[in-house]
């Protein structure tokens, strides 16, 4: 009996000590800022086994982590989350000791593998989070030689339809950001210059759909930011030197080429990014027929060339004038050419009349530029990590060069003016912008953000209109105009956050305030003021390592800009007019979201389940005046209701393997009582893709994208449907690289044909439209100096006109499968 107690008692401290548990805590911080590094994934083996994970967990908004083990022993602590270099730490676990400080990991960006003998994956595609998510371009194989549109098509809660038109969280209204900068021009033109910027000149695409109150309220669907500056590493792990990549790519329907080069010395670095694009589009068709009730009809045949030259740099220098203190600054310039020939035969008819028909040519040429200039002033606080001040100025300037000419022959139309007539427009808007933020922890727990910000903002526009009076052209002062609009917008914010355990809370409010006047040669000068008040909130739930929950809510406001509110009238097409609305008031939308993430070795699942509702939303429309001439302008004319789910799945069934879906189903109700009107119908998107790695080290990527049709107020267009392969082969440690890919609409005659129709008070429009898409590319691109990704370092904040934003309230996705090396 008594060996039987000892017995007994052995077992019962045996299983108290193996019971008995230690925590083990510390903080990811980035090496550049020595910020916290949020939603980041770490995985724990007991050594010896080096292949199977026995736990994971992952950092909060301060980049902090802990968690418990019940059983003593050598273990290691992997970091390897996407873009980063992976990280080391072993570590014992010692029996009986409540706690293991493992102190900092620095996190650094880096596109390696870990060496032999170290746990290896595949890295993520996608790192999902609440609010938003970052596709890691430069990590898949198609950014060699595919555009940023083209890469747009892959991006979760992103569409790209068949005419190039692009939809953030299910609207076209949101911002564009390079390098985390506000850029009016890529905003105004995104898919226009998209479609001619190489994907290889950038590292991720961030897709912002829950903009905090930091952030400006602009942009009812929220904010792409293009990456395209690489961070450093930091302090004393960057090596002084030279780096960069040279690329060129030719195509079947244009080329070109780029540089990205940095510098460091010392606490000094700098970056260049420079590249230059042309493209060429040889035939497009449009069929158009507009019948009127009255019987009265219209229809057009154009065929058009298009010509895109584009070129864009950026620099940017920092200097670290000590462990606390960091100033940093960039420049940048774009330029965007358009030249677009066309040729259109008009055949009109009225009713109980022969037909009148006249061939028309038309030349367009647009000049856009822009540039920019920042400087940021960061200082963080030795006693309190965590605890940050910027003071930040920028400067934009958008000066645009539009020019047209149409002519028409000889030909009469009863009742149209077909002069041969030509217009040359300047347009410009500049804006400066003053911001202050400050961080700080309140105690373990909680975070409040707060900040002030001004912008002082000119639109401008100087429209000459020319008639023709025998040989020359002779300026009519009738349809000429000079515009001026100046937007000052002063804004204040609080934002407070904390978790608790496995729960997270974020809420804020943000008041903005705008003085607008205006004044024009056609109307009366007006001046107005408001204010808006934008509240947000969101709540994030962690049921398990692998998943997370998240519920949020936002207003956002859209205010309209130069091409909405110019009311200038485009006479080139002799049976139509349009023009802008100065009239428009600022649009207020309503998202709520619910978004659910899923993560593990094998498979990674992103569902959102999103509304909007917007009560005052601008909208084109038409309508026939008097004299028989169609007009089209913008009103605040509809009530909509955006129901929607979007879902994103990474499969990973080896480590040379990718399988990919991205794809969304909403329901769209669009009424206006202005009009009389109302619209709604089903709309849905899908990308169905693999990435597989061949022998020989080349990495093969097949891509399948379809869209159904989308419905506007007045009418709807038709869906579109197109494949995408590529190729990519690396030579010389990785230094250069080839790749081929080919880009197809799945349609007998490889041509993009899309179709819609405009039902208007008292006429119906149909066009159909048949576009060049197809087209093979070859890149090359050859890195030169040290590996790795070191650049300019940046401030934790900086200015972000009109969106962007940062709250990471969710864990990114885990690795792919893991293997032994």
């Amino acid at each position: 009996m008594k060996k039987l107690l000892v017995l007994f008692t052995a077992v019962l401290l045996t299983v108290s000590a193996f019971a008995q548990k230690t925590t083990v805590r510390g903080v990811v911080l980035d090496s550049l800022t020595r910020v916290g590094e949020p939603a980041a994934i770490l995985q724990f083996y007991r050594l010896p086994d080096t292949e199977k994970a026995v736990a994971f967990t992952t950092t909060d908004e301060q980049g902090r982590f802990s968690h418990s083990f019940t059983l003593a022993g050598e273990y290691v602590m992997l970091f390897d989350n996407m873009g980063r270099k992976v990280q080391r730490r072993t570590f014992i676990v010692p029996a009986a000791t409540p706690e293991v400080d493992l102190g900092e990991i620095l996190a650094q960006d880096s596109a390696e593998m870990l060496k032999a003998g170290s746990v290896t994956a595949m890295r993520p595609l996608v790192k999902m989070e609440v609010d938003k998510m970052t596709y890691n371009v430069e990590d898949d194989v198609d950014s060699k030689t595919s555009t940023v549109l083209d890469m747009l098509r892959k991006v979760p809660m992103v569409s790209v339809d068949g005419q190039d038109n692009i939809t953030v969280n299910g609207s076209s209204s949101f911002q564009v950001y390079v390098d985390g900068k506000p850029n009016q021009m890529m905003s105004q033109n995104a898919s226009t210059i998209f479609k001619m910027m190489p994907a290889s000149a950038i590292k991720n695409i961030e897709v912002v759909t829950n903009p905090g109150v930091r952030y400006d309220a602009e942009g009812v669907g929220g904010v792409l930011n293009i990456t395209t500056n690489r961070q450093a590493t930091g302090g004393a792990s960057v090596a002084d030197g030279v780096y960069g990549t040279v690329r060129g790519m030719a195509s079947t329907r244009g080329g070109g080429g780029g540089l990205y080069g940095g510098l460091q010395k010392g606490k000094f670095s700098m970056n260049l990014n420079v590249n230059a694009m042309y493209g060429a589009n040889n035939k497009t068709q449009m069929d158009m027929e507009r019948i009127q009730d009255s019987g009265f009809s219209t229809s057009a045949h154009t065929e058009s060339t298009l010509k895109t030259p584009m070129v864009m740099g950026n620099l940017s220098a920092s200097y670290e004038i000590d462990s606390l203190n960091l100033i940093s600054a960039t420049a940048g310039i774009m330029h965007f050419g358009m030249k677009n020939d066309g040729t259109t035969g008009t055949t009109i008819r009225f009713p109980g009349l022969d037909a009148f028909r006249y061939d028309g040519t038309t030349v367009t040429t647009n000049d856009r530029n822009n540039i920019s200039a920042g400087a940021d002033y960061q200082h963080l606080w030795a006693d309190a990590p965590g605890r940050s001040f910027t003071l930040s100025y920028q400067f934009n300037a958008t000066p645009s060069v539009n020019n047209s000419q149409n002519t028409f022959g000889d030909a009469v139309v009863p009742g149209f003016d077909l002069t041969d007539r030509k217009s040359d427009g300047r347009t410009n808007s500049m804006d400066h912008t003053v911001q202050a933020d400050f961080t700080t922890p309140l105690g373990s727990l909680h975070s409040l953000s707060t900040g002030i910000k001004y912008i002082g903002r000119h639109n401008s526009s100087h429209q000459l209109d020319y008639l023709r009076e025998g040989d020359r052209y002779v300026e009519n002062p009738a349809t000429s105009l000079d515009y001026n609009f100046y937007n000052r917008i002063a804004a204040a914010y609080a934002e407070l956050s904390g978790t608790y355990g496995a729960f997270g809370v974020k809420a804020g409010v943000r008041y903005e305030h705008t003085w607008q006047s205006y004044s024009s040669t056609i109307q009366d000068p007006f001046k107005v003021n408001y204010g808006s008040v934008v509240p947000t909130a969101s709540f994030q739930w962690s049921p398990s390592m692998s998943q997370n929950i998240g519920l949020s809510y936002n207003m956002r406001i859209s205010r309209p800009g130069i091409s909405y509110l110019n009311p200038y009238v485009n006479t080139s097409d002799p049976t139509a007019l349009s023009y802008g609305n100065t009239d428009l008031e600022v649009e207020r939308g309503h998202n709520l979201s619910l978004v659910y993430n899923y993560y593990s070795p094998l498979v990674m699942v992103n569902a959102t389940l999103r509304h909007n509702y917007t009560g005052n939303g601008i909208s084109q429309f038409s309508f026939y005046d008097s004299d028989n001439l169609l007009n089209t302008t913008y009103g605040n004319i509809v009530k909509s209701n955006n129901t929607g789910l979007n879902a994103y799945v990474m499969i990973n069934p080896g480590s040379k393997t990718r399988i990919m879906f991205n794809g969304g189903v909403s329901y769209v109700d669009l009424r206006s009582e202005q009009l009389g009107q109302k619209n709604g119908g089903w709309q849905f998107n899908v990308m169905a893709g693999v990435q597989q790695t061949l022998p020989w080290d080349l990495r093969l990527s097949a891509n399948v994208i379809a869209m159904g049709g989308s419905v506007s107020l007045q009418g709807s267009s038709t869906g579109m449907s197109m494949a995408m392969l590529g190729l990519t082969k690396t030579f010389l440690n990785d230094r250069l690289s080839v790749g081929i890919n080919g880009v197809a609409p799945l349609s007998k005659d490889f041509k993009m044909h899309m179709g819609s129709t405009t039902r208007g008070s008292g006429f119906t429009t149909t066009m159909n439209t048949a576009i060049n898409m197809a087209q093979v590319a070859i890149q090359v691109s050859w890195t030169f100096g040290k590996q790795g990704n070191q650049g300019t370092k940046r401030v934790r904040h900086t200015i972000e006109n009109d969106t962007q934003l940062n709250s990471t309230t969710t864990a990114e996705s885990m690795n792919s499968v893991m293997q032994m090396q």
